[in-house]
C-alpha cells in the first residue's frame, strides 16, 4: 500500500505535515499508544525505554514501572504475570492450560519481533504484527493489537524497536484469542483477519507513514541525546540533583573544547566503546563526520587500531624506533581501556569513578597526529533508564607533544 512502513525505511527525510502528528495523538494507534524500546530482542521481549503517556494510559501504569523491562515480564503485556487464576476462571479453563495458551501468543509476538529487526546499520523494513493477551493495573483482562517497526534514528545511529498497542478485545474477544491460541487451533488465520483489518483501518484513516515516521525519528533523538543534554543544562542551572552541577556543566561545554564529546553504549572491548552520538565540536576536532563516528567503536575509527594503520609515518614523525613507537601505543591503549572500564559500572549501578586518560589520535584529512585527553563518565538518563558512557575530548598537545608521550 503506498506510503506503508514497509516502504519507510530509515533514511526518511523530509518536514513533517500537520496530519502526521495525528499518529502520535489518536488517528492510528488508541490515541499514540505506543514505545520504543532497544533493537535486542530475544524469548522475553525487547526492553522497554520510553512509554508513551497513552501507554500508560491503556495499561494503567506509571512509565517508571515499565521503562528498562522486559516487554513479556511486564505485567501489562502478560496478564499471566499476576492474574492467572482470575483469568483461567473467568474462562473456564485449567490454570496450566491458560497459561501456555497466553505464553502461545507471546511467542508469536517474539517471532515477528525478530523476523523485523534487522540489523544496526541497516534496519529490516518488514513489520510485525501481533495478538497478545494483555491486563490492565485492576487485573482486567484485554486483547491488544501489537503493531512493531524496526528504525535506525538518524542522527545517532540508534537502532531502535517501536512498537503501536490497540486494545482490540472489540473485534478479538479474550476468549476467541485464547482458544485460537495452540497448535493447530486456527491462531495465524486469527492474526491474519486482524492484521486485513488493521491495514483497512490503515488506509481509510489516509496516513501516510513514511512521513509520520519521522514522529518516532524525533522521539528517538529526543530520548537519547537531547534529554541528557537538557537535563544537564537545567540541573547545571539550579545546582541541583543527584550529581554536583559541576559534572552537568562538564556535559554541556566548560570542560570540553567547544562541545566536544561523545555519548557511546555501556559496553566495552579491546576495540573500545560503540559511538552513539558526536557532538558537532566532536566531528571538526577529528575532522569526520557524524557517519564516520556513529555506530562504530571507538578505537577503529580514532584511537589505537587507526592509528596503527600509520604506525610507520608516526615513527618517522618522531624519529623512533618503529618496535618502540607500537609498544608505546600498546601501553596507552591498554590505559584507555582500563579506565573506561573503571568508569562502567553495571547497567543499575553505573560507576562513581571520573576516568581520565591520554591517547594519541590522528586526523585522516589533515595527516596530524595528535595527544587527546580523555574525560569519562558512565550515567544512567533518569527518564529512559538508558546507561550510558560520556566521553568528553580536548586537544593537548601544546602541553603534551606527540613525542613525549610516546
Amino acid at each position: 500500500m503506498p506510503g506503508s512502513f514497509l516502504k519507510s525505511g530509515a533514511a526518511v527525510k523530509g518536514v513533517l505535515p500537520s496530519w502526521a502528528h495525528e499518529l502520535l495523538h489518536d488517528s492510528l494507534s488508541a490515541r499514540g499508544c505506543f514505545s520504543i524500546g532497544d533493537d535486542d530482542i530475544t524469548d522475553e521481549g525487547y526492553t522497554i525505554r520510553y512509554a508513551s503517556p497513552w501507554f500508560c494510559d491503556l495499561f494503567q501504569c506509571e512509565s517508571s514501572e515499565c521503562c528498562g523491562k522486559r516487554c513479556c515480564n511486564f505485567a501489562g503485556y502478560n496478564c499471566m504475570a499476576g492474574n492467572s487464576n482470575t483469568v483461567a476462571k473467568t474462562l473456564g479453563m485449567d490454570v496450566q492450560e491458560a497459561k501456555t495458551r497466553v505464553q502461545f501468543a507471546l511467542e508469536h509476538f517474539v517471532q515477528q519481533g525478530k523476523m523485523c529487526r534487522g540489523t544496526w546499520d541497516k534496519p529490516s523494513s518488514g513489520v510485525g504484527y501481533a495478538l497478545v493477551l494483555a491486563s490492565n493495573r485492576s487485573g482486567e483482562p484485554f486483547v491488544c493489537e501489537i503493531v512493531l517497526s524496526s528504525r535506525s534514528e538518524l542522527r545517532t545511529n540508534w537502532g531502535y524497536t517501536v512498537v503501536l498497542h490497540r486494545d482490540a478485545t472489540n473485534e478479538v474477544p479474550v476468549r476467541k484469542l485464547l482458544e485460537a491460541a495452540c497448535p493447530g487451533g486456527g491462531f495465524d488465520q486469527l492474526v491474519q483477519q486482524q492484521k486485513l483489518r488493521f491495514l483497512r483501518r490503515f488506509i481509510s484513516i489516509g496516513i501516510d507513514s513514511r512521513s509520520a515516521v519521522l514522529c518516532f525519528q524525533q522521539t528517538a533523538l529526543d530520548m537519547w541525546t537531547g534529554s541528557v543534554i537538557a537535563k544537564a543544562r537545567v540541573t547545571a542551572a539550579n545546582a541541583q540533583g543527584s550529581l554536583p552541577a559541576s559534572e552537568y556543566l562538564l556535559e554541556q561545554d566548560r570542560l570540553s573544547t567547544q562541545q566536544s564529546f561523545g555519548i557511546c553504549d555501556c559496553g566495552v572491548t579491546h576495540e573500545g566503546v560503540t559511538i552513539r552520538y558526536a557532538s558537532p565540536g566532536c566531528c571538526d576536532l577529528f575532522e569526520l563526520d557524524a557517519s564516520d563516528l556513529g555506530g562504530a567503536r571507538c578505537q577503529k575509527v580514532v584511537g589505537y587500531q587507526f592509528v596503527s594503520r600509520h604506525v610507520g609515518a608516526l615513527a618517522a614523525q618522531v624519529v623512533m624506533d618503529l618496535q618502540q613507537v607500537k609498544e608505546g601505543l600498546q601501553v596507552m591503549h591498554d590505559s584507555i581501556i582500563q579506565e573506561i572500564n573503571l568508569s562502567m559500572g553495571s547497567w543499575d549501578k553505573p560507576s562513581s569513578h571520573f576516568g581520565c586518560a591520554l591517547g594519541l589520535c590522528y586526523k585522516a584529512k589533515g595527516g596530524t597526529f595528535f595527544v587527546l585527553e580523555f574525560d569519562m563518565l558512565s550515567r544512567t538518563e533518569p527518564h529512559t533508564g538508558w546507561p550510558y558512557f560520556a566521553c568528553f575530548h580536548r586537544d593537548v598537545t601544546h602541553e603534551v607533544p606527540v613525542k613525549r608521550l610516546l
